[in-house]
């Protein structure tokens, strides 16, 4: 009775141990919609691999556009960007992101936020 006493108690502290790890596994994301309605702050599920694009899409009704190899996120939530005039950009722990959305991957506890601002890079492109 005592050995089922002391398995009780070390799976139960095993539980409890996980479902504290397993809980703060998550990665937070912010969606500024430039004034078009309210900033939204929604929390997910982080997972090993798991990239800024999936992120965002499991959180967010999300529509993209693919040119050659790269994906651009084109609409969040019914604000779609407009080339030229606005676009949608995106920050991790509040720096610049270095990659396209759909190759950034996160790291659990990120915070990522999308901004609907400015587009700056369609004028570059049509250079």
């Amino acid at each position: 009775m005592k050995t089922i006493s002391k398995i009780s108690v070390v799976f139960i502290c095993l539980t409890v141990f996980c479902a504290a790890v397993c809980a703060s596994e998550k990665v937070k994301v912010g969606i500024d919609y430039g004034g078009t309605r309210k900033i939204r702050d929604a929390e997910t599920k982080w997972t090993e691999g798991v990239t800024a694009l999936e992120v965002l899409e499991s959180v967010a009704q999300v529509e993209t556009h693919q040119v050659k190899d790269y994906i651009f996120v084109t609409s969040i939530d019914g604000v779609k960007g407009r080339r030229g005039d606005k676009g949608w950009y995106y920050e991790i722990n509040g720096k610049r992101a270095d990659k396209l959305a759909f190759r950034r991957v996160l790291n659990k506890d990120d915070s990522t936020k999308w901004i609907y601002k400015k587009d700056v890079c369609s004028p570059k492109v049509d250079k």
